[in-house]
């Protein structure tokens, strides 16, 4: 079972190259904010863009640039060019994200981290083998058989 109070204590992701970002917590309401401003962003940078390959992939990075510059409360490890740390604003975000690999990272431990977050409230986690594969283990109870319906076929007339 699933519990209703959503986490509201902001959480730490650790990215690659040693940069930690504390980040609030994703709420259905932030994504679909977030979602909505980078289609936006897409339209209003790139209208020309058809459907397909890039305008998915500029979305996505529209998408992460948006979650980081709207969760990311505090970090570390991100350095200016005085070699002093960087200030926290939504500039630095953005530009931070467009370095590969750091916003495709930040979007995979944010948004798992959601999902964790809510199997540990349910009780489980997510199935190694997913949601399609055949259960195995001990306590799998053994095939079983259909017998025939008893039921009676319709004549056709």
């Amino acid at each position: 079972m699933i519990s209703l109070s959503q986490p509201k204590e902001p959480f730490d992701l650790d990215l690659p190259y040693g940069v930690t970002v504390t980040v609030k917590p994703l709420t259905t309401a932030a994504m679909s904010l977030c979602q909505t401003a980078a289609r936006r962003r897409l339209e209003r940078e790139y209208p020309e863009a058809e459907e397909g390959e890039q305008r998915e992939g500029l979305f996505h990075a529209y998408l992460i640039q948006e979650l980081a510059t709207n969760h990311i409360t505090a970090w570390s490890g991100v350095g200016n060019d005085n070699g002093g740390e960087a200030p926290l604003n939504r500039q630095n975000v953005m530009a931070l994200m467009d370095r590969y690999p750091m916003g495709e990272r930040f979007y995979q431990l944010f948004t798992f981290h959601q999902v964790m977050l809510n199997a540990a409230k349910n009780g489980s986690a997510p199935s190694a083998a997913g949601i399609s594969s055949p259960a195995e283990g001990q306590g799998t109870a053994e095939s079983v058989l259909i017998a025939a319906s008893s039921a009676p076929e319709a004549s056709p007339d």
